[in-house]
């Protein structure tokens, strides 16, 4: 059996670009002349800025276009391909889109949906509908919106540091699953007392910290905790070890 054929399972509309998804929502792909299109990159010249990320952040790919049964083949971007060219073009508009891009995907492996610049999504897509029913999509979807806000600033404390126990959880995997996996990787490991902590350059990097934290004996406790940029890393270890293929087969 070939490959199967792409279609795009979430769209939206960011930085007023049209956003298409194909893939999965933990495996997204981005066809690579949309996202050069959005970064304001030369679509003609689409095969350079393949030529700028690695391998396994792209791929050649059968896909249907939107509303449509026709196939033809393309080149997609995983999720890490386009935050590479965001990353490394020089123009604002990359910077603001990788930022959009990531709150949305964010916001879809919540809830499964995902809100986004509420007022102009209503627009468009509910353009014919009268201004009070659009007034009250509107409201329910900022009420949702806000309550996935509330989620992240409960999930980051202070000082940008969240629980192991929470970033399993936003990554969809078990506290203890993900702490094997970790030791597996050599970012984590045993220290003397059988507490996993990362490894000293994971911690220069800004990827984790280690605090002293009380605990509810009233004892202080070294305390591991992950980072915004540490859960980016985590993800895409995990995506590139085959989790969440093995996930998404496991469940069909």
């Amino acid at each position: 059996m070939g490959e199967q054929v792409l279609t795009v399972i979430q769209e939206t509309v960011i930085l007023g670009k049209r956003i298409q998804m194909y893939g999965s929502i933990e495996n997204p792909l981005f066809l690579a002349k949309d996202a050069a299109d959005w970064i304001e990159y030369s679509v003609s010249n689409v095969s350079k800025m393949l030529k700028s990320v690695d391998n396994d952040e792209k791929t050649l790919r059968k896909f249907c276009t939107s509303g449509s049964n026709y196939q033809t083949e393309a080149w997609f971007l995983t999720e890490d391909g386009l935050y590479e060219v965001c990353w490394q073009s020089k123009k604002s508009i990359a910077k603001q889109m990788k930022k959009k891009i990531k709150q949305y995907l964010k916001s879809i492996r919540l809830t499964g949906a995902a809100i986004d610049d509420e007022r102009k999504t209503v627009d468009y897509y509910f353009s014919s509908f009268s201004d009070d029913l659009k007034t009250k999509i509107f409201n329910e979807m900022y009420q949702k919106n806000q309550e996935l806000q509330q989620f992240y600033d409960d999930l980051m404390n202070t000082e940008g540091l969240m629980s192991i126990n929470i970033m399993a959880k936003e990554l969809g995997i078990g506290e203890y699953k993900l702490f094997a996996f970790l030791r597996k990787k050599k970012v984590f490991f045993y220290d003397k007392d059988m507490v996993n902590v990362p490894y000293e350059r994971f911690r220069k990097e800004g990827k984790f910290a280690v605090k002293e934290t009380p605990c509810h004996d009233g004892n202080i406790r070294s305390v591991t905790y992950g980072t915004k940029t540490g859960l980016d890393y985590v993800r895409k270890l995990l995506r590139k070890s085959g989790y969440y293929d093995n996930l998404e087969t496991a469940t069909n």
